[in-house]
């Protein structure tokens, strides 16, 4: 590599020559986090800026955490932590298939070769460079390799963008499920099926019976916006609400490796249903003092506060008695709703609107239970409940797969440009001509002109 490349490591003026602001007389200094997100911008006097770079130069990261990483220059200075590549032939290297190259795994295996063993600034000097082989086709192929890789990886962009806009569009489109679901629109077809079937009605029956488990008298109504076979009213009048307000948690001795689960928004992150992969386990004694807050399936618990406000998690199962800590509500519906039903309910956009109130007007985020009780639902008849369920899961579950693929198809086309890379700076692309003239005969007889 010595013959045809080399390089030239930037320089570090002392700080007090810094400013902040460009200036007639300044040069920018060019720092690694400056090719970055979160650029800082520095000028120095020109009279410090010895190792400058033109728009379009190479510049490598040479040590600590940002090694590897490649970089197209701008004009100005660079410092200590980046060096410059320089072309001695530049009439033998095409700038891209060099750019290239460093993006590659033969120059980033090199790098983590060179940063083995050594101290936390571990990185490359010139003499580990010197040691890096470099593949040298002959310049027209270089421009096919590069042609070549650049068709495949803008094939390759395309099918990101795509899976990146699933991602990005996931939460609108589940938002916009819910919405069609709680609007009776997931439905229609189902009430043409059993239009005999009336929540306010059945409502009604319940009212003057008094089987209602919360013994409050009900609060309901018609709405005009909604099927006239649905009801509404507030979910304070039709579930129940439970949670340590104001507790202030246990102290260190009170966990114990077994007994009873304490749940908390930790078994809320891992998709609708409460998980049980991070659980802690309190006293039988402590687990019994509080018999309002002890979990049943079919439980809906909501964040009511904290980082994870908002988060929400469905008991389908529950491996052993548990109940929740001082960051959870608990809500049980009762004979008027279904569990599942609720879940979903309240993972809809309205009631998400309210947390993000919360979480922008304080700077400790808080869900009140008034928040949540005063909050209006729709009240189908609990047939057509289980009916949107049953569709809010195959639709959910179809979007879940979706997104989790999107997911795999970005991870693996990161691998894909690697594996292309790779092939190119093996010649396997099916991009060598054997009637050009080597590049290595060309080489021998510009350095023997020279000589």
């Amino acid at each position: 590599m010595r013959s045809i490349l080399d390089i030239s490591g930037g320089s570090q003026p002392a700080k007090s020559h810094f400013i902040t602001e460009p200036r007639e007389g300044y040069t920018q200094l060019y720092q690694t986090r400056d090719y970055g997100e979160h650029p800082i911008p520095v000028y120095i006097p020109n009279k410090y800026a010895t190792k400058t770079t033109c728009e379009g130069d190479i510049l490598l990261a040479r040590y600590g955490g940002s090694l590897g990483k490649v970089f197209r220059a701008h004009d100005g200075a660079y410092n200590v932590a980046l060096t410059k590549v320089i072309k001695i032939y530049p009439e033998l290297i095409d700038d891209e298939f060099l750019y290239k190259y460093y993006l590659s795994q033969f120059y980033q295996n090199f790098c983590i070769k060179a940063s083995n063993g050594r101290s936390a600034q571990a990185g490359f000097n010139r003499d580990d460079m010197n040691s890096l082989p470099f593949p040298l086709p002959p310049l027209a192929e270089q421009k096919r390799i590069v042609e070549q890789i650049e068709n495949l990886f803008a094939k390759l962009d395309e099918a990101r963008e795509k899976a990146q806009e699933i991602l990005d569009t996931f939460n609108d489109r589940k938002a916009a499920i819910l919405y069609k679901a709680f609007q009776g629109n997931l439905t229609k077809q189902w009430r043409k099926e059993h239009s005999d079937i009336s929540a306010i009605e059945y409502l009604r029956k319940i009212e003057k019976s008094g089987e209602d488990f919360s013994k409050k008298e009900f609060k309901f109504w018609e709405s005009n916006e909604l099927p006239k076979t649905w009801a509404e009213s507030k979910i304070g009048n039709l579930l129940y609400f439970a949670g340590r307000i104001g507790w202030k948690g246990l102290k260190a001795d009170e966990y114990t490796e077994e007994g009873p689960l304490l749940l908390s928004v930790y078994n809320l992150n891992d998709g609708d249903e409460v998980s049980y992969n991070r659980v802690y386990h309190i006293t039988t004694e402590r687990y019994e003092e509080s018999p309002e807050i002890m979990v049943e399936i079919g439980d809906v618990l909501l964040t009511k506060d904290g980082a994870g406000i908002g988060k929400l998690g469905y008991v389908k199962e529950l491996p052993q008695e548990a109940t929740i800590n001082s960051s959870l509500l608990l809500i049980r519906p009762g004979n008027t709703a279904i569990s599942k039903y609720i879940f979903y309910l309240l993972s809809g956009p309205e009631l998400q609107s309210i947390v993000k109130k919360r979480i922008t007007g304080s700077a400790t985020p808080h869900l009140f239970q008034r928040d949540i009780k005063e909050f209006t639902i729709p009240i189908p008849p609990l047939e057509e409940q289980e009916e949107i369920v049953r569709i809010l899961d195959d639709i959910l579950e179809k979007e879940k797969i979706a997104y989790e693929s999107a997911e795999n198809v970005i991870s693996r086309i990161e691998l894909m440009k690697k594996s292309i890379l790779a092939k190119a700076f093996r010649g396997e692309l099916g991009t060598n001509n054997p009637e050009e003239e080597s590049s290595s005969e060309l080489l021998k007889s510009i350095i023997e002109g020279e000589e």
